[in-house]
């Protein structure tokens, strides 16, 4: 809604380029996160775990985070760091004494706890994950969340300090108050080998395009997929920011066991 005058120039956010830019980067966000979000707050309906949670919530221990209140946790894996200062193209964010990723890549960050100045544009909110996360993703943003539901998934594996990762999804049809049947899948990642288990009741109909692991510090010798060995062209190693990304194209309808040797 535009609050201006009839004789004043329009008011909709999508006339100026950078708030329309901003506002395209933050929607492929939450698309891309839209089942790892549901999870969240099927979660919440399940035992009251809150969805939005302050950083002391992950970090109890750490004195340092009791008194943040510009960052917060969205599910168990997400962390927000927005700008909340007008024009300004900085941010200074707490990194408790864990790894984090940037989530669009993936490059690892070594949290120290101690604050850092991080430098983003207008356009962009400063998002990462937090190491220990399996991240379900859909591979791409949608303009619908029915056509969203037709898109592939991809998994983001997200190493915590001791080399470990966790995760977990919970789908049903988006639509019904009383579901017929439920899709709960859960994945653990450790010492390189990527375990997805759960019940597929509720059919996805669509296939997991990609796994994607990060903080690797070489290119793995070979990948298995339920023991068998990935063809080497369907797996890609960037030493830059040490992400090894396999194409699975696998459908999405039962567990898999992808290791990396």
């Amino acid at each position: 809604m535009q609050h201006n005058i009839d004789t004043g120039i329009p008011q909709e956010f999508y006339r100026w380029p950078s708030v329309t830019q901003a506002a395209k980067n933050a929607i492929d966000i939450r698309y891309r996160l839209m089942d790892y979000l549901y999870t969240s707050f099927h979660q919440a309906q399940l035992d009251g775990t809150p969805v939005l949670r302050p950083l002391w919530y992950a970090f109890p221990k750490d004195a340092a985070t009791f008194a943040i209140d510009t960052q917060f946790l969205f599910g168990p894996s997400v962390l927000v760091s927005p700008v909340i200062e007008e024009n300004s193209t900085s941010v200074d964010v707490y990194y408790p004494n864990q790894l984090f990723y940037d989530f669009h890549t993936l490059e690892p960050s070594r949290g120290a706890g101690a604050t850092t100045l991080s430098n983003v544009n207008f356009t962009t909110i400063p998002v990462s994950i937090m190491g220990g996360a399996v991240l379900p993703l859909r591979a791409a943003s949608a303009m619908t969340t029915t056509a969203l539901r037709a898109t592939d998934f991809e998994l983001v594996v997200a190493p915590a300090l001791d080399g470990t990762a966790k995760g977990a999804l919970y789908l049903d049809d988006g639509v019904s108050i009383e579901q017929k049947s439920t899709t709960n899948v859960s994945f653990t990642y450790k010492a390189g080998k990527l375990t997805v288990k759960g019940s597929f009741g509720h059919a996805t109909g669509v296939n997991v395009a990609r796994v994607r692991f990060a903080n690797a510090k070489s290119a793995p010798r070979q990948v298995r997929l339920n023991g068998k060995a990935v063809d080497k062209s369907k797996v890609a190693f960037d030493a830059e920011t040490g992400v090894v990304d396999v194409s699975l194209g696998i459908p999405f309808k039962s567990s898999f066991v992808l290791e990396l040797v």
